[in-house]
């Protein structure tokens, strides 16, 4: 089995040509035209950068081709180009639906989204420079450049190998740079995943406390759980005590010595 990542293309022949021009100046790119072809494909492929399906009316089988990937194996980002919104359950097969009559620019960050995912293997980061790349109007290979700034590192290995020389990959990240206003790539790479933090979901429990917080505390340690004041029992006082006050001694009886 094949483990070197690969993009998966399922498309009528006039579709396909296009995308598999496009797709395989980034990556190695299998192209067919049905989903029996493309299950073949599977027994042989274990990772995939994405799939890229038009024009597939069958959605049962393209459900039962995902089914049948390899066990363990990542999920590929999937995009469905049609004319018409698939019926197809998210939960049962995650996928982005695209218009034909959408812009071209479309398929660009998709395909940014999918590099950039296959780089930081995470779908936050993913999404936060595929943001980036649609507000910015970035390549594909820029995208791809933006999520190798957020590894901590073995950043360079994968620098070098992009398969461009030296002087063409500087000029690469200095363009890079200069349009998204950053000064290094490290500062870029904060950016992003501050960016993918904001995108994730809000915590169930109340300003992220953890559950043992948020249970009420025990009877009787609020003001509000003790008992009334007038069911408490009172305990009687006895009065108090009565001195009789003593005279002061008289002048006359005073002690003399002679």
């Amino acid at each position: 089995m094949t483990h070197k990542p690969a993009f998966l293309v399922v498309a009528t022949r006039s579709s396909a040509r296009r995308l598999g021009a496009r797709l395989s100046t980034h990556a190695l790119t299998e192209v067919v035209s049905s989903v029996t072809e493309a299950r073949a494909l599977l027994r042989t492929h274990e990772r995939w950068l994405g799939w890229w399906v038009e024009g597939l009316r069958d959605h049962d089988a393209l459900l039962a081709l995902w089914r049948s990937r390899a066990p363990g194996a990542p999920p590929p980002p999937v995009l469905l180009i049609g004319d018409t919104r698939p019926e197809l359950d998210a939960a049962a097969l995650p996928h982005r639906w695209l218009p034909k009559s959408a812009p071209r620019a479309e398929e660009r960050y998709f395909l940014g989204y999918c590099l950039a995912y296959e780089v930081s293997g995470r779908g936050l980061v993913a999404a936060a420079v595929e943001n980036l790349g649609r507000e910015h109007e970035l390549t594909a290979r820029q995208m791809e450049l933006t999520a190798i700034s957020t590894l901590p590192q073995g950043r360079d290995d994968i620098l070098r190998g992009l398969g461009v020389s030296p002087n063409t990959l500087k000029t690469r990240v200095r363009q890079l740079l200069r349009v998204l206003q950053h000064d290094t790539l490290d500062s870029l790479g904060k950016t992003v995943l501050r960016s993918a933090l904001d995108l994730a979901p809000v915590p169930q429990t109340p300003h992220g406390v953890p559950l043992h917080v948020a249970r009420p505390p025990l009877a009787g340690l609020l003001p509000a759980q003790r008992l009334p004041r007038e069911v408490v029992e009172e305990v009687p006082v006895a009065p108090p005590v009565r001195k009789r006050p003593v005279a002061p001694a008289s002048p006359s009886r005073a002690l003399t010595w002679s």
